[in-house]
């Protein structure tokens, strides 16, 4: 693969430990959630006495919040956005993707209700604490908002189906509690068991026409200042002279090459094609550094050119950042400001032919 031929030079462990944080607790909560509709439902492996299953409730709770807290810390210590301190106790303040960080920090909310009363139990009436416990039913949907609509993976197959399996594990708890409740009229038995098969549906529809869909990272409320370069739109003014200039942003599929070579100590590997492909418009990309024993480049520094269709203008610039397939550079072209493009590589049909996605006016990553 592409990131096995450059050594990155840049980290997004943070990131990556993050958003890792983030799915494995959502697989807790559904887990706990589906335990406690079981627990109220009188249900337990018939091997298993009750104690066990109420054991295994709370140490999974405990796990959870564990996991919240690197969750929420990595977040905060990752600088490649800036959601803020105070995002983490106040909801939808969060100037990333305000709605969608919000809905986390209210699930968060909800659970630390949970967890404090849980402590102070012995204190409370137990009406009182059985009521704020009912929160933890109403943050698991929360929180898978806040998964689908935050998470930049959201797209990845692999994410989405997890996110679906969580979804069916509580629908799946729901739908057998509903069945076996005695106490429920058969007309809102109904009604519930309707209602619950109607949130796997609704939850589809919304993500194949949001999260799913390209763009959602603008929609979503992503800050400009996150997409973009800035001030350079990379728009040449009206009248401007020389050839057509691209308008910025915009995002195009790319084809083309890739070859490694030496000069010296210093080795270099060139990435040079079309975007879009067959249109006229190439790009090539640089990058220099120190040959590794265990295969691919170090990069040390690199350049990159792209040239518009039926235009003999070029941007060019140097390369900001690497990180695996992820090459962001800093471009600029005639009379215009300094313009942002990524380029996310994915490896051809062979070694040396390479495809992928050019972003023109928007600085990207392989999961944000």
């Amino acid at each position: 693969m592409i990131a096995a031929l450059v050594a990155p030079s840049t980290s997004s462990a943070l990131w990556y430990l993050a958003r890792g944080s983030g799915l494995v607790l959502l697989g807790l909560l559904t887990a706990n959630l589906a335990l406690g509709v079981a627990i109220q439902g009188g249900w337990s492996p018939p091997a298993w006495p009750r104690f066990v299953i109420q054991t295994v409730h709370r140490n999974v709770a405990l796990l959870a919040v564990i996991l919240l807290a690197i969750h929420v810390v990595t977040i905060e210590l990752d600088p490649f956005v800036g959601v803020g301190w105070w995002a983490v106790l106040v909801p939808f303040v969060s100037p990333y993707r305000p709605l969608w960080v919000g809905l986390g920090t209210l699930s968060l909310d909800l659970l630390a209700a949970v967890v404090v009363t849980s402590l102070l139990r012995r204190h409370l009436r137990p009406n009182w604490w059985r009521a704020v416990h009912w929160l933890a039913y109403l943050s698991w949907p929360v929180a898978l908002l806040h998964s689908i609509g935050a998470g930049t993976d959201t797209h990845v197959g692999a994410i989405f189906v997890y996110e679906l399996v969580c979804l069916g594990a509580v629908v799946a708890a729901v739908v057998v509690r509903l069945t076996r409740a005695r106490r429920l009229s058969p007309l809102s038995r109904r009604a519930g068991l309707a209602a619950v098969a109607a949130l796997p549906v609704a939850v589809l529809i919304w993500s194949a026409t949001g999260p799913l869909q390209r763009g959602w990272a603008l929609k979503a409320g992503t800050p400009t200042s996150v997409l973009s370069s800035g001030s350079g739109s990379g728009a040449s003014p009206p009248g401007a002279p020389g050839a057509a200039y691209a308008q910025a942003p915009f995002t195009t599929s790319f084809l083309g090459s890739i070859r490694t070579g030496q000069s010296g100590a210093q080795s270099t590997l060139t990435i040079r094609g079309q975007a879009p492909a067959g249109s006229g418009a190439s790009l090539v990309v640089t990058l220099v550094g120190q040959l590794q024993e265990a295969g691919g480049i170090a990069v040390s520094s690199g350049t990159a050119v792209y040239t518009p269709a039926n235009s003999t203008a070029a941007y060019q610039g140097p390369i900001v950042s690497l990180d695996g397939s992820v090459v962001q550079m800093e471009l600029r072209g005639l009379a215009t400001s300094s313009v942002r493009a990524t380029l996310v590589i994915q490896q051809g049909a062979s070694a040396t032919q390479v495809s992928g996605e050019f972003y023109f006016g928007t600085a990207v990553g392989p999961d944000r």
